[in-house]
Protein backbone atom coordinates (compact mmCIF):
# COMPACT_ATOMS: atom_id res chain seq x y z
CA UNK A 1 0.00 0.00 0.00
CA UNK A 2 3.22 2.76 -0.90
CA UNK A 3 0.58 4.15 -3.31
CA UNK A 4 -1.56 5.19 -0.10
CA UNK A 5 1.39 7.80 0.86
CA UNK A 6 1.92 9.56 -2.51
CA UNK A 7 -1.56 11.00 -4.14
CA UNK A 8 -1.97 15.00 -4.83
CA UNK A 9 -3.75 17.11 -2.13
CA UNK A 10 -7.53 17.73 -2.11
CA UNK A 11 -7.48 21.11 -4.43
CA UNK A 12 -10.20 22.34 -2.60
CA UNK A 13 -7.82 22.79 0.95
CA UNK A 14 -5.66 24.49 -0.80
CA UNK A 15 -8.35 27.16 -1.88
CA UNK A 16 -9.48 26.64 1.50
CA UNK A 17 -6.07 27.79 3.02
CA UNK A 18 -6.29 30.96 0.91
CA UNK A 19 -9.96 31.70 1.01
CA UNK A 20 -9.57 31.71 5.15
CA UNK A 21 -6.72 33.96 5.74
CA UNK A 22 -8.92 36.68 3.95
CA UNK A 23 -11.96 35.47 6.52
CA UNK A 24 -12.21 38.38 9.53
CA UNK A 25 -13.55 35.68 11.63
CA UNK A 26 -9.98 33.44 10.78
CA UNK A 27 -8.03 36.76 12.10
CA UNK A 28 -9.77 35.72 15.81
CA UNK A 29 -8.07 32.66 15.83
CA UNK A 30 -10.83 30.54 15.96
CA UNK A 31 -12.18 32.14 18.80
CA UNK A 32 -16.24 31.93 18.44
CA UNK A 33 -18.89 29.34 18.77
CA UNK A 34 -21.50 29.04 16.02
CA UNK A 35 -24.81 28.38 18.64
CA UNK A 36 -28.16 29.83 16.69
CA UNK A 37 -31.30 29.53 18.20
CA UNK A 38 -34.87 30.37 16.75
CA UNK A 39 -36.93 28.27 14.36
CA UNK A 40 -34.56 29.74 11.30
CA UNK A 41 -31.28 31.36 11.14
CA UNK A 42 -29.88 32.58 7.92
CA UNK A 43 -26.29 32.58 6.78
CA UNK A 44 -25.86 35.05 3.64
CA UNK A 45 -22.32 34.39 1.84
CA UNK A 46 -22.53 37.72 -0.02
CA UNK A 47 -22.41 39.68 3.27
CA UNK A 48 -23.01 37.96 6.77
CA UNK A 49 -23.29 39.92 10.15
CA UNK A 50 -21.99 37.96 13.08
CA UNK A 51 -22.47 39.04 16.48
CA UNK A 52 -20.39 37.56 18.72
CA UNK A 53 -20.90 36.98 22.25
CA UNK A 54 -19.46 40.02 23.38
CA UNK A 55 -18.09 43.19 21.24
CA UNK A 56 -18.66 44.79 17.74
CA UNK A 57 -20.48 42.61 15.23
CA UNK A 58 -18.33 40.88 12.50
CA UNK A 59 -19.24 41.32 8.89
CA UNK A 60 -18.70 37.97 7.14
CA UNK A 61 -18.14 38.90 2.98
CA UNK A 62 -17.28 35.90 0.64
CA UNK A 63 -19.59 33.36 2.49
CA UNK A 64 -16.13 31.60 4.16
CA UNK A 65 -17.27 31.18 8.47
CA UNK A 66 -14.44 29.97 10.88
CA UNK A 67 -15.16 29.01 14.21
CA UNK A 68 -14.21 26.68 17.09
CA UNK A 69 -17.24 24.70 17.02
CA UNK A 70 -20.92 24.50 15.51
CA UNK A 71 -24.00 23.84 16.84
CA UNK A 72 -27.48 23.36 15.31
CA UNK A 73 -30.14 22.32 17.89
CA UNK A 74 -32.82 20.46 17.05
CA UNK A 75 -35.97 22.71 16.05
CA UNK A 76 -33.32 25.20 14.19
CA UNK A 77 -32.90 25.40 10.34
CA UNK A 78 -30.09 27.25 9.18
CA UNK A 79 -30.82 28.12 5.84
CA UNK A 80 -27.82 29.27 3.68
CA UNK A 81 -28.23 31.49 0.56
CA UNK A 82 -26.34 33.94 -1.79
CA UNK A 83 -24.16 33.94 -4.41
CA UNK A 84 -21.67 32.13 -3.56
CA UNK A 85 -20.15 28.51 -1.80
CA UNK A 86 -20.69 28.33 2.05
CA UNK A 87 -17.33 27.29 3.65
CA UNK A 88 -17.49 26.20 7.20
CA UNK A 89 -14.30 26.00 8.56
CA UNK A 90 -14.01 24.18 12.36
CA UNK A 91 -11.32 23.57 14.46
CA UNK A 92 -13.61 21.11 16.81
CA UNK A 93 -16.85 19.27 16.43
CA UNK A 94 -19.72 20.14 14.07
CA UNK A 95 -22.94 18.61 15.40
CA UNK A 96 -26.02 19.34 13.37
CA UNK A 97 -29.34 18.26 15.62
CA UNK A 98 -31.77 20.56 13.55
CA UNK A 99 -31.16 21.27 9.72
CA UNK A 100 -28.44 22.67 7.90
CA UNK A 101 -30.52 23.61 4.51
CA UNK A 102 -28.48 24.86 1.53
CA UNK A 103 -31.20 23.84 -0.71
CA UNK A 104 -32.81 25.73 -4.54
CA UNK A 105 -36.21 27.54 -4.50
CA UNK A 106 -39.32 26.01 -5.66
CA UNK A 107 -40.17 27.86 -9.39
CA UNK A 108 -43.54 29.66 -9.60
CA UNK A 109 -46.87 27.68 -10.37
CA UNK A 110 -49.24 29.81 -12.59
CA UNK A 111 -52.31 30.88 -10.61
CA UNK A 112 -53.39 33.41 -12.72
CA UNK A 113 -55.38 33.02 -16.17
CA UNK A 114 -53.61 34.77 -19.52
CA UNK A 115 -51.18 37.30 -17.69
CA UNK A 116 -48.02 36.29 -20.34
CA UNK A 117 -47.08 40.11 -19.94
CA UNK A 118 -46.24 38.71 -16.05
CA UNK A 119 -43.25 36.20 -16.17
CA UNK A 120 -43.73 33.14 -13.64
CA UNK A 121 -40.33 33.35 -12.08
CA UNK A 122 -37.86 30.37 -11.40
CA UNK A 123 -37.10 29.79 -7.69
CA UNK A 124 -33.79 30.96 -6.43
CA UNK A 125 -30.18 28.26 -6.38
CA UNK A 126 -29.19 28.01 -3.17
CA UNK A 127 -25.79 28.87 -2.43
CA UNK A 128 -23.42 28.97 -5.32
CA UNK A 129 -26.57 27.42 -6.93
CA UNK A 130 -28.72 28.45 -10.45
CA UNK A 131 -31.99 30.26 -10.76
CA UNK A 132 -35.14 27.97 -12.73
CA UNK A 133 -35.67 29.36 -15.70
CA UNK A 134 -38.61 31.70 -15.71
CA UNK A 135 -42.04 30.91 -17.83
CA UNK A 136 -43.13 33.32 -20.56
CA UNK A 137 -39.86 35.20 -19.67
CA UNK A 138 -41.06 38.43 -21.76
CA UNK A 139 -43.22 41.40 -20.50
CA UNK A 140 -43.20 42.81 -23.92
CA UNK A 141 -44.45 40.24 -26.18
CA UNK A 142 -44.74 36.51 -27.02
CA UNK A 143 -42.31 33.97 -25.92
CA UNK A 144 -41.37 31.06 -28.16
CA UNK A 145 -39.91 29.49 -25.47
CA UNK A 146 -39.25 29.09 -21.68
CA UNK A 147 -36.48 30.84 -19.89
CA UNK A 148 -33.64 28.61 -19.97
CA UNK A 149 -32.04 27.97 -16.56
CA UNK A 150 -28.98 28.74 -14.80
CA UNK A 151 -25.82 27.19 -14.19
CA UNK A 152 -23.65 27.19 -11.25
CA UNK A 153 -22.57 30.63 -9.53
CA UNK A 154 -26.22 31.77 -11.21
CA UNK A 155 -24.40 31.33 -15.05
CA UNK A 156 -26.69 32.21 -17.61
CA UNK A 157 -27.70 29.70 -20.55
CA UNK A 158 -26.53 26.29 -18.88
CA UNK A 159 -29.57 25.19 -16.98
CA UNK A 160 -32.51 22.85 -18.42
CA UNK A 161 -33.87 24.90 -21.09
CA UNK A 162 -37.40 25.95 -21.51
CA UNK A 163 -40.02 24.47 -23.01
CA UNK A 164 -41.62 25.42 -26.68
CA UNK A 165 -44.46 27.58 -27.37
CA UNK A 166 -47.82 25.74 -28.59
CA UNK A 167 -49.14 28.16 -31.29
CA UNK A 168 -50.48 26.01 -33.82
CA UNK A 169 -54.63 24.46 -34.36
CA UNK A 170 -55.29 22.12 -32.08
CA UNK A 171 -52.50 21.41 -30.22
CA UNK A 172 -53.62 22.55 -26.78
CA UNK A 173 -50.57 23.09 -24.48
CA UNK A 174 -46.62 24.21 -24.34
CA UNK A 175 -44.31 21.57 -23.56
CA UNK A 176 -42.67 22.03 -20.39
CA UNK A 177 -39.16 23.04 -19.10
CA UNK A 178 -36.24 20.44 -18.68
CA UNK A 179 -34.11 19.43 -15.53
CA UNK A 180 -31.06 20.54 -14.22
CA UNK A 181 -28.13 18.25 -14.45
CA UNK A 182 -25.29 18.14 -12.73
CA UNK A 183 -23.93 14.18 -11.24
CA UNK A 184 -26.78 13.12 -13.70
CA UNK A 185 -28.98 14.67 -16.11
CA UNK A 186 -32.58 13.10 -14.77
CA UNK A 187 -32.75 10.66 -12.10
CA UNK A 188 -33.39 7.22 -13.42
CA UNK A 189 -31.85 5.61 -9.80
CA UNK A 190 -34.91 6.85 -8.37
CA UNK A 191 -37.19 4.17 -10.02
CA UNK A 192 -34.92 1.36 -8.49
CA UNK A 193 -36.27 -1.12 -11.45
CA UNK A 194 -39.68 0.93 -12.14
CA UNK A 195 -40.23 1.64 -15.95
CA UNK A 196 -39.11 4.75 -16.76
CA UNK A 197 -41.07 7.78 -18.18
CA UNK A 198 -39.63 10.63 -20.06
CA UNK A 199 -38.91 13.22 -17.45
CA UNK A 200 -36.86 10.40 -15.45
CA UNK A 201 -34.27 11.55 -18.41
CA UNK A 202 -34.42 14.74 -17.20
CA UNK A 203 -36.47 16.04 -20.17
CA UNK A 204 -39.73 18.35 -19.77
CA UNK A 205 -43.09 16.63 -20.86
CA UNK A 206 -43.87 16.63 -24.55
CA UNK A 207 -46.61 19.59 -25.34
CA UNK A 208 -49.92 19.30 -27.70
CA UNK A 209 -52.69 16.59 -26.85
CA UNK A 210 -50.60 14.38 -29.21
CA UNK A 211 -47.39 14.83 -27.46
CA UNK A 212 -45.89 15.71 -30.30
CA UNK A 213 -44.02 19.42 -29.19
CA UNK A 214 -40.62 18.55 -27.68
CA UNK A 215 -39.94 19.48 -24.22
CA UNK A 216 -36.98 21.05 -23.51
CA UNK A 217 -33.90 19.03 -22.87
CA UNK A 218 -31.83 18.63 -19.82
CA UNK A 219 -28.79 20.56 -19.21
CA UNK A 220 -25.17 19.91 -19.77
CA UNK A 221 -23.55 18.06 -16.97
CA UNK A 222 -20.27 19.66 -16.01
CA UNK A 223 -18.02 16.25 -16.65
CA UNK A 224 -15.97 15.45 -19.62
CA UNK A 225 -14.73 11.89 -20.19
CA UNK A 226 -16.83 8.66 -20.23
CA UNK A 227 -15.83 7.73 -16.69
CA UNK A 228 -18.30 7.99 -14.02
CA UNK A 229 -16.10 7.23 -11.23
CA UNK A 230 -13.92 10.82 -11.06
CA UNK A 231 -17.36 12.59 -11.15
CA UNK A 232 -16.00 14.58 -8.02
CA UNK A 233 -13.63 17.12 -6.59
CA UNK A 234 -10.48 16.09 -5.07
CA UNK A 235 -8.51 12.88 -5.35
CA UNK A 236 -9.30 9.46 -4.56
CA UNK A 237 -7.95 6.34 -3.93
CA UNK A 238 -9.13 2.75 -5.98
CA UNK A 239 -7.71 0.20 -3.98
CA UNK A 240 -8.72 -2.61 -5.93
CA UNK A 241 -6.79 -0.95 -9.03
CA UNK A 242 -4.14 0.13 -6.28
CA UNK A 243 -4.58 4.20 -8.50
CA UNK A 244 -4.92 7.37 -7.99
CA UNK A 245 -8.68 8.83 -9.10
CA UNK A 246 -8.32 12.46 -9.86
CA UNK A 247 -11.97 14.17 -9.57
CA UNK A 248 -12.69 16.30 -12.60
CA UNK A 249 -14.28 19.09 -11.05
CA UNK A 250 -11.57 21.73 -10.13
CA UNK A 251 -13.56 23.54 -7.20
CA UNK A 252 -17.20 23.20 -5.64
CA UNK A 253 -19.95 23.97 -7.64
CA UNK A 254 -23.84 24.24 -7.12
CA UNK A 255 -26.35 23.18 -8.76
CA UNK A 256 -28.18 23.94 -11.71
CA UNK A 257 -31.81 25.21 -12.31
CA UNK A 258 -34.48 23.69 -14.35
CA UNK A 259 -35.99 25.35 -17.74
CA UNK A 260 -38.92 27.46 -17.34
CA UNK A 261 -42.47 26.11 -19.17
CA UNK A 262 -43.55 27.15 -22.79
CA UNK A 263 -47.23 29.11 -23.05
CA UNK A 264 -50.19 28.29 -25.17
CA UNK A 265 -50.53 30.79 -28.20
CA UNK A 266 -53.67 31.22 -30.12
CA UNK A 267 -51.79 31.97 -33.26
CA UNK A 268 -48.34 31.80 -34.06
CA UNK A 269 -47.66 35.48 -35.00
CA UNK A 270 -45.09 37.29 -32.09
CA UNK A 271 -46.42 40.68 -33.78
CA UNK A 272 -49.94 40.15 -32.62
CA UNK A 273 -51.97 41.91 -29.71
CA UNK A 274 -53.80 38.30 -28.77
CA UNK A 275 -50.33 37.22 -27.29
CA UNK A 276 -51.49 39.14 -23.88
CA UNK A 277 -54.60 36.48 -23.96
CA UNK A 278 -51.76 33.32 -24.07
CA UNK A 279 -51.25 30.63 -20.99
CA UNK A 280 -48.06 30.93 -19.68
CA UNK A 281 -45.61 27.74 -18.27
CA UNK A 282 -44.05 27.34 -15.00
CA UNK A 283 -40.88 28.42 -13.47
CA UNK A 284 -37.99 26.30 -12.90
CA UNK A 285 -36.78 24.70 -9.81
CA UNK A 286 -33.31 26.55 -8.26
CA UNK A 287 -30.63 24.70 -8.40
CA UNK A 288 -29.07 23.42 -4.72
CA UNK A 289 -26.23 24.97 -3.39
CA UNK A 290 -22.62 23.90 -2.52
CA UNK A 291 -21.16 23.56 0.84
CA UNK A 292 -17.42 22.28 2.41
CA UNK A 293 -17.51 21.87 5.78
CA UNK A 294 -14.16 21.40 7.14
CA UNK A 295 -14.06 20.11 10.91
CA UNK A 296 -10.31 19.93 12.91
CA UNK A 297 -12.52 16.65 14.76
CA UNK A 298 -16.07 15.16 14.10
CA UNK A 299 -19.13 16.37 12.40
CA UNK A 300 -22.10 14.64 13.59
CA UNK A 301 -25.66 14.67 12.28
CA UNK A 302 -27.74 13.53 14.77
CA UNK A 303 -31.48 11.47 15.50
CA UNK A 304 -33.33 14.76 14.20
CA UNK A 305 -30.58 16.73 11.96
CA UNK A 306 -30.39 16.57 8.67
CA UNK A 307 -27.66 18.42 5.88
CA UNK A 308 -29.81 19.37 2.54
CA UNK A 309 -28.75 21.02 -0.78
CA UNK A 310 -31.79 19.40 -2.79
CA UNK A 311 -32.89 21.16 -6.38
CA UNK A 312 -36.14 23.32 -6.08
CA UNK A 313 -39.46 21.79 -7.78
CA UNK A 314 -40.51 23.36 -11.08
CA UNK A 315 -44.07 25.59 -11.13
CA UNK A 316 -47.05 23.90 -12.43
CA UNK A 317 -48.37 25.95 -16.02
CA UNK A 318 -51.53 27.32 -16.47
CA UNK A 319 -54.25 26.39 -15.44
CA UNK A 320 -54.02 26.56 -11.85
CA UNK A 321 -50.64 24.75 -12.46
CA UNK A 322 -51.98 21.84 -13.80
CA UNK A 323 -50.10 22.30 -17.00
CA UNK A 324 -53.15 21.62 -18.75
CA UNK A 325 -52.27 25.00 -20.88
CA UNK A 326 -48.99 25.85 -20.59
CA UNK A 327 -46.10 23.77 -19.51
CA UNK A 328 -44.54 23.15 -16.18
CA UNK A 329 -41.09 24.54 -15.28
CA UNK A 330 -38.28 21.72 -14.56
CA UNK A 331 -36.85 20.89 -11.74
CA UNK A 332 -33.26 21.79 -10.19
CA UNK A 333 -30.59 19.37 -9.86
CA UNK A 334 -28.78 18.82 -6.17
CA UNK A 335 -26.21 20.68 -5.25
CA UNK A 336 -22.74 19.86 -3.83
CA UNK A 337 -21.75 18.86 -0.09
CA UNK A 338 -18.21 17.89 1.01
CA UNK A 339 -17.46 16.93 4.73
CA UNK A 340 -13.77 17.11 5.43
CA UNK A 341 -13.39 15.47 9.01
CA UNK A 342 -10.35 14.64 10.88
CA UNK A 343 -12.40 12.85 13.71
CA UNK A 344 -14.62 11.38 11.38
CA UNK A 345 -18.21 11.66 10.55
CA UNK A 346 -20.92 10.05 12.79
CA UNK A 347 -24.77 9.77 10.69
CA UNK A 348 -27.35 8.72 12.22
CA UNK A 349 -29.86 7.56 9.76
CA UNK A 350 -33.42 8.25 9.65
CA UNK A 351 -35.64 4.95 9.34
CA UNK A 352 -34.98 2.86 6.51
CA UNK A 353 -33.57 3.05 2.93
CA UNK A 354 -35.03 4.43 0.11
CA UNK A 355 -34.48 0.55 -1.66
CA UNK A 356 -36.57 -0.12 0.99
CA UNK A 357 -39.14 2.39 0.82
CA UNK A 358 -38.07 5.63 3.49
CA UNK A 359 -37.19 8.76 1.52
CA UNK A 360 -36.09 10.34 4.74
CA UNK A 361 -32.38 10.95 3.95
CA UNK A 362 -29.54 12.12 6.83
CA UNK A 363 -27.92 13.87 3.80
CA UNK A 364 -29.07 14.70 0.89
CA UNK A 365 -28.39 16.69 -2.46
CA UNK A 366 -31.39 15.09 -4.41
CA UNK A 367 -32.88 16.79 -7.81
CA UNK A 368 -36.17 18.27 -7.62
CA UNK A 369 -38.87 17.64 -10.02
CA UNK A 370 -41.52 19.15 -12.40
CA UNK A 371 -44.73 19.29 -10.01
CA UNK A 372 -48.36 19.65 -11.48
CA UNK A 373 -51.65 20.85 -9.79
CA UNK A 374 -55.26 19.65 -8.85
CA UNK A 375 -57.20 21.39 -11.36
CA UNK A 376 -56.99 19.01 -14.19
CA UNK A 377 -55.82 15.29 -14.26
CA UNK A 378 -53.86 13.97 -10.89
CA UNK A 379 -51.79 15.88 -8.93
CA UNK A 380 -47.95 15.85 -8.82
CA UNK A 381 -46.76 17.85 -5.85
CA UNK A 382 -43.51 15.11 -4.38
CA UNK A 383 -41.27 13.48 -5.93
CA UNK A 384 -41.46 10.10 -3.55
CA UNK A 385 -43.33 7.56 -4.18
CA UNK A 386 -42.34 6.88 -7.43
CA UNK A 387 -46.08 6.13 -8.24
CA UNK A 388 -46.53 10.42 -7.49
CA UNK A 389 -44.39 10.95 -10.03
CA UNK A 390 -45.99 9.95 -13.62
CA UNK A 391 -48.31 12.40 -16.04
CA UNK A 392 -49.32 12.45 -19.61
CA UNK A 393 -49.77 16.53 -19.15
CA UNK A 394 -46.37 18.06 -19.48
CA UNK A 395 -44.67 18.19 -16.46
CA UNK A 396 -41.19 19.42 -16.17
CA UNK A 397 -38.17 16.77 -16.49
CA UNK A 398 -36.49 15.64 -13.12
CA UNK A 399 -33.80 17.94 -11.96
CA UNK A 400 -30.38 15.58 -11.53
CA UNK A 401 -28.80 14.42 -8.32
CA UNK A 402 -25.90 16.65 -6.88
CA UNK A 403 -22.77 15.06 -5.35
CA UNK A 404 -22.14 14.26 -1.74
CA UNK A 405 -18.22 13.65 -0.46
CA UNK A 406 -16.72 12.71 2.49
CA UNK A 407 -12.90 13.03 3.25
CA UNK A 408 -12.38 11.03 6.59
CA UNK A 409 -9.56 8.93 7.69
CA UNK A 410 -9.35 5.65 6.34
CA UNK A 411 -8.62 2.28 8.36
CA UNK A 412 -8.38 -1.29 7.96
CA UNK A 413 -11.63 -2.57 6.83
CA UNK A 414 -12.37 -3.70 10.90
CA UNK A 415 -16.33 -2.73 9.91
CA UNK A 416 -16.34 -5.56 7.58
CA UNK A 417 -17.54 -3.78 4.60
CA UNK A 418 -15.29 -4.67 1.96
CA UNK A 419 -13.61 -1.23 1.89
CA UNK A 420 -11.25 0.56 3.68
CA UNK A 421 -12.87 4.25 2.65
CA UNK A 422 -15.47 4.33 5.23
CA UNK A 423 -14.12 3.37 8.50
CA UNK A 424 -14.01 6.83 9.28
CA UNK A 425 -17.76 7.28 8.85
CA UNK A 426 -20.06 5.80 11.60
CA UNK A 427 -23.64 5.39 10.72
CA UNK A 428 -25.90 4.85 13.95
CA UNK A 429 -29.88 3.42 13.50
CA UNK A 430 -31.93 3.99 16.77
CA UNK A 431 -29.10 4.05 18.57
CA UNK A 432 -27.07 0.82 17.95
CA UNK A 433 -24.05 1.17 15.56
CA UNK A 434 -24.11 -0.43 12.14
CA UNK A 435 -21.26 -2.96 10.74
CA UNK A 436 -21.10 -5.13 7.96
CA UNK A 437 -23.94 -5.16 5.59
CA UNK A 438 -26.32 -3.10 7.06
CA UNK A 439 -23.84 -0.41 7.10
CA UNK A 440 -23.04 -0.86 3.35
CA UNK A 441 -26.59 -0.80 2.65
CA UNK A 442 -27.21 2.42 4.42
CA UNK A 443 -24.13 4.21 2.80
CA UNK A 444 -24.58 2.58 -0.52
CA UNK A 445 -21.22 3.36 -1.42
CA UNK A 446 -20.80 2.55 -5.05
CA UNK A 447 -17.05 1.81 -5.46
CA UNK A 448 -14.47 2.52 -8.27
CA UNK A 449 -15.05 0.95 -12.19
CA UNK A 450 -12.87 -1.88 -13.04
CA UNK A 451 -11.56 -2.18 -16.77
CA UNK A 452 -15.38 -3.45 -17.80
CA UNK A 453 -16.77 -0.15 -16.19
CA UNK A 454 -18.70 -2.00 -13.73
CA UNK A 455 -18.59 -0.57 -10.37
CA UNK A 456 -16.47 -2.56 -7.37
CA UNK A 457 -15.12 -2.95 -3.96
CA UNK A 458 -11.80 -2.72 -2.14
CA UNK A 459 -12.16 -6.53 -3.32
CA UNK A 460 -12.88 -6.36 -6.69
CA UNK A 461 -16.35 -7.65 -6.08
CA UNK A 462 -19.24 -5.86 -7.77
CA UNK A 463 -21.22 -3.79 -5.27
CA UNK A 464 -24.49 -3.52 -7.53
CA UNK A 465 -25.58 -0.14 -6.20
CA UNK A 466 -27.86 2.42 -7.73
CA UNK A 467 -26.62 5.70 -7.01
CA UNK A 468 -28.87 6.94 -4.21
CA UNK A 469 -30.34 3.85 -2.67
CA UNK A 470 -29.38 4.28 0.56
CA UNK A 471 -30.10 7.03 3.08
CA UNK A 472 -28.50 9.15 1.88
CA UNK A 473 -29.04 10.86 -2.06
CA UNK A 474 -26.90 10.34 -4.07
CA UNK A 475 -24.74 7.74 -2.73
CA UNK A 476 -21.40 9.33 -1.10
CA UNK A 477 -17.85 9.67 -2.56
CA UNK A 478 -15.06 8.25 -0.12
CA UNK A 479 -11.70 9.88 0.00
CA UNK A 480 -9.16 9.21 2.54
CA UNK A 481 -7.32 11.79 4.71
CA UNK A 482 -3.45 10.78 4.55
Amino acid sequence: MELMTRPAPLPALGLLAVTCAASPLAAQGFAYDFQPSGREYVLNTASHVFQPPSGAPIVINGGVFVFRSVSIPAGTTVRAVGPNPLVLVVQNDVIIDGDLDLSGRDGASVDTLNSPNFPAPGGLGGPGGGRGGAGSPSSLGRDPRGETGYGPLDTPGIGGAGGLLACLAGCGRGSAGGGGSFASAGDLDHLLGAPAFPQAFGDGGAGCANQSLPGGQAGPRPFFDRAEDNDFLGDAIDVAALRVVRGELPFLLGGSGGGGGGDLGSDCSFGSPSWLNDSKGGGGGGGGGAVLIAAGRRVVVGPSGHLRADGGHGGGGEQAGSNSHGGGGGGGSGGMIVVFARGGVELHVKGETLRNGNAEFVISADGGIGTQGVFSGRPLLEKYPVAATRSALPAGGYGGLGLVQFVVPFGTNADGTNTVLDDGITVVSNGAVLTGANKTRFLAWRGFQNANGVFVDDAGRPTNRARGEGDLRPSPVLLPIL
